[in-house]
């Protein structure tokens, strides 16, 4: 049993013309039909041809007078009725009639949609490791830790306010740091996974692991922090994609929104599916240690699908095993600014290496 997840949603939308019927029910006044997309007046912009809705994808664009906001169907509903992504999804359905079913059920109405169907013969050739499914964990999880901010993060750049959001907290239990995951596109309080961080000094000298599952499951069907910066991945139009949890917590607390971690340096066909349901720009923004051939090897992925670039430091600007996100902003800004595209060049010099790789 699965999730009817965002991306369905959407596509379920598309496919039964109901993007008119949702923007009258959302409050969307002056609606007008185009060959591509819709125009209309929402309740928070009073020009009545200032928003763009797109029949193909349900991208939003509102037109201001000095600029322009981007996102999609969820985070106009997110502004309009002062929601969080979860609640807009869930609302989405109580629009549409549908029952809101969680992870580990179906709608019969739904079961069959593919948002993804075209680019399934392009993601065909990567083999996925991981056919577990996830399951909601039960509510008695909240009571094995306490929410409260981790002082040295905040010591490293994680502001409380960050770690409140992200739900970080404490087990006294395990002497550890909790990280919870939370499903993607799930509820607020929907988590499949639990992190925890040894506060054990000399950890390593007595074989303890520094991060250890509390509640282990299939991290290759999920991606962190995606619940969080789903609205601002939208407005900014791109992703960026980083290996360990407290990349996106660091970017997030200097209010970059865009960011979600893989938890290693993998990435599953199940997360390439999602990023690019996403429907933006991704930036694959990996540790100093990976290769420039890995690196490469994941942009492949996305080739001819979505715009990709990554992040690469030609400078010797990070430490042996850092992130672009464990340096300060004016660092991180020029390995962004200097990010690199995956055009056709790159795809061949990546076909070069697999050529080479194959003939030793």
């Amino acid at each position: 049993m699965r999730n009817i997840n965002g991306y369905e949603l959407k596509q379920y939308i598309i496919e039964n013309n109901k993007i008119e019927y949702i923007l009258e029910e959302i409050g969307c006044t002056h609606i007008k039909s185009y060959t591509k997309e819709y125009r209309c007046k929402t309740p928070t912009h009073d020009n009545s041809t200032s928003t763009s809705i797109k029949k193909e994808s349900l991208s939003i664009t509102i037109y201001g007078k000095d600029d322009k906001i981007k996102g999609d169907i969820y985070t106009l509903i997110m502004d309009i009725k002062s929601l969080i992504f979860p609640k807009a999804i869930k609302y989405m359905h109580e629009i549409l009639g549908l029952k809101y079913y969680g992870i580990n059920t179906k709608s019969e109405t739904i079961e069959k949609v593919d948002i993804l169907k075209v680019f399934k013969k392009a993601l065909k050739k990567y083999k996925d490791y991981y056919d577990e499914e996830l399951k909601i964990l039960s509510e008695d999880i909240t009571k094995e830790y306490e929410q409260m901010p981790y002082i040295e993060w905040v010591k490293e750049g994680i502001l409380p306010c960050t770690q409140q959001i992200f739900g970080i907290g404490y087990s006294a239990k395990s002497n550890r740091v909790v990280i919870p995951h939370r499903y993607w596109c799930g509820n607020e309080n929907d988590y499949v996974g639990l992190i925890g961080r040894t506060l054990i000094k000399n950890y390593d000298m007595f074989d303890i692991p520094k991060y250890f599952p509390l509640y282990k499951y299939p991290k290759s069907q999920n991606l962190y922090g995606l619940q969080e910066n789903y609205k601002g991945i939208q407005e900014k139009g791109y992703v960026t994609v980083f290996e360990a949890e407290k990349s996106t917590l660091k970017r997030h607390s200097k209010k970059d929104y865009t960011g979600t971690s893989l938890f290693g340096h993998e990435l599953s066909i199940e997360q390439a599916k999602i990023l690019i349901s996403l429907n933006v720009d991704i930036i694959i923004a990996l540790d100093k240690d990976i290769s420039l051939d890995f690196i490469r090897g994941i942009c492949e992925m996305f080739y001819g699908i979505r715009n990709v670039y990554y992040l690469y430091d030609e400078y010797g600007l990070l430490g042996d095993k850092e992130s672009p996100a464990d340096k300060h902003e004016k660092i991180y800004k020029v390995l962004f600014n200097r990010k690199v595209k995956y055009d056709e060049n790159e795809h061949n010099e990546y076909l070069r290496y697999l050529e080479l790789k194959e003939a030793k």
